[in-house]
């Protein structure tokens, strides 16, 4: 029967988080005895003689109760029939015998007993026992690995089934042929070979053979990620289940069609196949079965952004493998729980769960399972920057490698030692690290592990300024690299040389260098499905970019390098903007599209862990169709997108960063761009008007930058205190008197500003806009801010004759002026709007309603979380059907369109961290990014926790000139006149009570009608 690990266990593709992880259960045949009259004499009177009755109550023991018990069942008939003289009757139970301990993994005792039963069927010249023998030898020798000799069994099983007429044996063997030639990884054999079995079936009556080998064809179109292909093939294997009546096939038929469906992604449909596998395989008793499709579940609400419900489903699939005892798959899922933790920022529980993985495994013994978790134990200290910790863990991983022999995690362990040993300068020990690790690779012919090694030798030359040597390292990396390279590896290879080339001048070559591995790069993150995932995986790629825009500024192609400067930014904003706007491309295209990028994600990594393995265990025919099948569906791919990108009405975003020409366009006279790039030991700006561009750099570093930053924040926080002056004059001189004395900032009266890093955190609004005379930025320009130049190429909705609005001030955030700041708003506006207070201002409602207004304020607490951003929000009122936390992943869910959304809150502004956790390229996803995503023009939100007064009288400022009748003011221009408002005033003049609030976004003008009262 096809179950998930009776036999073989086929991994595939478990991608932490969101992914799919497929373990494709596969169906070996094994005949039973039966009482079938066939046309061949021969063979019926040899069943006609065979002591059915009670070799059938064993083996009716066997099939319901299990081999464990029918086991002494079948060695009492074996010394029974012995002692009886019965030799043919003594082999049958000889070779159920065999075939039970083969089951049991007693692989040494069942070979003994199976050819026990083969002499005997060959000198009692009873084919058909001599066919079923051969036929469960080869499966033995299948599952010891020796394909070969299991082949040779198979085909003389093969033969006689034929010369018998018996085609339902002889398919049942053409089935189990097919199942080595898909451990040999040449699957155009292997579906041949199906196919062939299917044809002798054709004429028999035998469901189960016909159901288990439709359901193998399955799983090698799951495993190609030929979705629709292997549907249709468990559907059929399904059918079959269900005729059948056969409890345990039903569930692993729909826990395979919800894999497809996943791969489709259809996760609803997915999660209804998920729960009757789950239902059925608790029926069958099949606990851990129970367990595995309760983790692939899980699995699929992850990837519906139902986090709490999909941990919460993983940590009950470990206690179900914890209270059946099997405790190898217990290590197995531990492992891959602290592996989500980790995937989804929270590293603390991932140590926790990595912990209980390791102590698990040593308690049974599973040595690789030790080795792994203090691999993954050593990462986490490492990303904590807990040196000596990391290269403490790294040095037990390679010591156990080596004793148990597992000479590919040897080399992995000294790998990791060695770039421990980098990072703290012993350069010496870290080099002959690497060179053991080269060595050992080299020895197993792995080629990663010799790429791997030959980077990090590349890495330590560069480091000593070996620049030529380090050169020829990364050559002799990327040579080693498969056809098809990992791009994690790739990328870092091109990335440092590139840096070494241009510290010795060749500024062409090393452009050329940080181009390939961005493009290795990008061309992983554009087919992550999961947008979260997008922003996560280049947080640790930005200085690439970085780095290519000081080159190419180096090189005097400002242009390339503003274009550049927006590529990270604009494709994760555009992401977003895509998500809810996809290529103009019909349903059925758009399902295609999801589907191609599925499958090449998933082929791209089978094909990368293949070519992962020593050279003795790669399967050449594997790799052979992996690369075939990635190339054609890349093909297809990108046909379908070229086809939607042309397509009439397509509003599809560039991949490429825009251009400067593209973006000055939209600039009106008076108007300017300025954006940041924070680098390591300067910041780079570009100014950017209707006329021109250029470009200026700064001397504050990084880390200094976020010094000053943090401090000046700091001394805000104090509004009896002036202290705050010397940090501002000291980052305006940086930030804003290059632009002053390039003449940049003349005649301009409104900036739109991209700020990079911790420049996000930063109030321009406060900074000194000159050396002397006290002026503030606030006073010589409106400001707003942008997440990316490209957000100004978004077209602007035509301003609407009247704006209605929806205020909401609930009860939990227990800001005492609240209501009295969303009622004053609500007073501004007409009969169209909505007011919502204390307990009426809850979730549900708001969801609902967000959409049809043209202005939301929401006077509200925000709240965040480091660990997993998606996870940050604001504080509503709770109902029946909504918690009352508005989580980022809903506002991203959402449907508006809005001119402005107003979140009057605390600390709205804020990402996934404060300097801690800034993450790269202004890719964090914020409040305020989430409503603009959304569908709002633009969002004001605050940079730290506001005075709950003072908020009062800035929103009642804010809105009274938003709504002026006599020519209005754009959003920008209406904050900043609020801000000098509070500025002048006696009470609220420290920058504390106003600088905080920004203004992100575009800055169409609202609405010309009348006030409402």
């Amino acid at each position: 029967m096809r179950t998930a690990r009776d036999m073989l266990v086929k991994t595939f593709a478990i991608l932490l988080a969101t992914a799919i992880g497929l373990v494709i259960g596969v169906a070996v045949v094994i005949l039973v005895e039966t009482r079938d009259v066939r046309a061949d004499a021969l063979v019926q009177a040899e069943a006609a003689a065979e002591p059915a009755t009670e070799l059938q109550a064993a083996e009716q023991t066997y099939r319901s109760a299990g081999p464990e018990a029918a086991l002494p069942e079948f060695e009492r008939l074996a010394a029974a029939y012995r002692a009886a003289g019965d030799p043919r009757a003594e082999a049958t139970a000889t070779r159920f015998i065999g075939e039970i301990h083969w089951r049991l993994g007693n692989f040494e005792q069942a070979e003994s007993f199976l050819l026990q039963a083969l002499n005997a069927t060959s000198n009692l010249g009873e084919r058909a026992q001599q066919a079923k023998v051969l036929n469960v030898l080869g499966l033995l020798h299948w599952d010891l690995g020796h394909y070969g000799s299991a082949l040779e069994r198979f085909r003389q099983a093969g033969e006689l089934a034929a010369a018998l007429g018996d085609a339902r044996l002889e398919g049942a063997v053409l089935n189990n042929i097919s199942l080595v030639h898909d451990e040999l990884g040449d699957y155009r054999v292997s579906l041949e070979t199906y196919q062939q079995a299917l044809d002798r079936y054709a004429g028999v009556d035998f469901p189960r053979g016909r159901g288990d080998t439709l359901g193998n064809i399955g799983g090698v179109h799951l495993l190609l990620g030929h979705y629709r292909e292997a549907l249709a093939y468990y559907q059929q294997a399904l059918a079959i289940s269900e005729q059948l009546d056969s409890v345990t096939a039903m569930s692993q038929d729909h826990g395979n069609l919800a894999l497809c469906h996943l791969g489709l992604g259809d996760t609803k449909v997915a999660l209804q196949h998920f729960d009757r596998a789950i239902e059925l395989a608790g029926q069958a008793g099949a606990q851990q079965d129970v367990a595995y499709w309760t983790r692939g579940k899980a699995n699929a609400l992850l990837r519906q952004g139902r986090y709490e419900q999909g941990l919460a489903l993983h940590r009950a699939a470990v206690e179900q493998y914890q209270a059946l005892g099997a405790r190898t798959e217990a290590v197995e899922a531990i492992y891959d729980l602290g592996r989500l933790y980790l995937a989804l920022g929270d590293s603390a529980s991932a140590e926790q769960w990595f912990g209980r993985s390791i102590g698990l495994a040593r308690d049974i013994g599973l040595a690789r399972g030790v080795t792994l978790n203090l691999l993954a134990l050593g990462d986490l200290q490492l990303r904590r920057q807990s040196l000596e910790e990391a290269a403490a863990l790294y040095g037990q991983a390679w010591q156990r490698a080596q004793e148990a022999g597992e000479m590919s995690l040897a080399a992995d362990s000294l790998l990791r030692l060695a770039n421990v040993h980098q990072q703290q300068g012993r350069y010496e020990d870290a080099a002959q690290e690497t060179q053991q690790a080269l060595d050992i690779a080299s020895g197993i012919d792995s080629p990663y592990g010799v790429a791997e090694a030959y980077y990090q030798l590349g890495e330590l030359d560069r480091l000593q300024d070996r620049d030529r040597p380090s050169i020829e390292q990364y050559r002799a990396a990327r040579e080693a690299l498969p056809a098809v390279p990992d791009p994690e590896l790739a990328w870092r290879i091109h990335y440092g040389k590139g840096l070494a080339l241009a510290r010795l001048g060749e500024l062409q070559p090393a452009i050329a260098e940080l181009q390939q591995a961005i493009g290795y790069i990008e061309g992983v993150r554009d087919r992550l499905e999961e947008q979260r995932f997008r922003a996560g995986y280049v947080q640790d790629k930005y200085h690439v970019y970085i780095e290519l825009v000081r080159l190419q500024m180096q090189a005097g192609a400002k242009a390339e390098a503003f274009s550049t400067a927006e590529r990270l930014r604009a494709r994760s904003y555009l992401d977003l903007l895509d998500s809810a706007a996809p290529l103009p491309l019909a349903a059925a295209e758009q399902q295609q599209a999801n589907e191609l990028r599925e499958r090449i994600r998933q082929l791209r990594k089978v094909l990368i862990e293949e070519n992962g393995l020593p050279a003795v265990q790669q399967r050449q025919p594997a790799i052979s169709v992996y690369s075939a099948e990635l190339l054609a569906a890349e093909q297809a791919y990108e046909a379908l997108l070229d086809g939607g990108r042309h397509a009439p009405g397509a509003t599809s975003h560039p991949v490429q960063g825009p251009s400067y020409e593209t973006v000055r366009q939209r600039l009106a006279p008076g108007e300017a761009l300025v954006e940041y790039v924070v680098a390591e030991r300067d910041v780079m700006i570009f100014i950017l008007t209707r006329e021109d561009l250029q470009a200026v750099t700064s001397p504050l570093g990084e880390a200094d930058l976020r010094s000053k930053v943090e401090l000046l924040r700091d001394l805000l926080r104090r509004p009896d205190s002036e202290r705050w002056q010397r940090p501002a004059a000291s980052l305006a001189r940086a930030l804003i008197e290059p632009l002053r004395a390039s003449g940049a900032l003349e005649r301009l009266e409104h900036l739109y500003l991209v700020p990079h890093g911790s420049l996000n955190y930063l109030p321009f609004a406060m900074l000194p806009s000159r050396d002397a005379g006290g002026t503030l930025l606030v006073e010589d320009f409106t400001l707003a801010y942008l997440p990316t130049a490209a957000a100004l190429l978004n077209n602007a909705a035509a301003p609407r004759d009247r704006e209605s609005l929806l205020a909401m001030a609930p009860a939990r955030s227990r800001l005492r002026h609240a209501p009295g700041e969303a009622s004053s708003v609500f007073a501004l506006f007409g009969a169209d709007s909505r007011l919502l207070l204390g307990a009426a201002a809850t979730e549900s409602l708001f969801k609902s309603m967000a959409g049809d207004y043209d202005v939301l304020h929401l006077a509200t607490h925000g709240y965040f979380n480091k660990l997993n951003p998606l996870l940050s929000g604001l504080e509503l009122e709770a109902d029946g059907d909504n918690d009352g936390l508005l989580e980022l992943h809903e506002i991203l869910g959402l449907d508006l369109d809005a001119d402005l959304v107003t979140l009057s809150a605390c600390q709205t502004g804020l990402g996934s961290g404060h300097f801690a956790e800034i993450p790269a390229g202004d890719d964090f996803v914020g409040l305020t990014r989430a409503f603009l995503y959304a569908g709002s023009d633009a969002v004001m939100a605050t940079l730290w926790e506001v005075d709950d007064a003072s908020t009062s009288e800035l929103m009642q400022q804010f809105y009274i000139r938003l709504r002026l009748t006599d020519g209005p003011l754009d959003k920008a221009a209406a904050l900043a006149a609020a801000q000098r408002r509070l500025r002048a005033s006696e009470h609220y003049r420290h920058p504390y009570y106003w600088a905080s609030f920004v203004l992100m976004g575009t800055n169409r003008p609202p609405t010309t009608g009348t006030l409402g009262v």
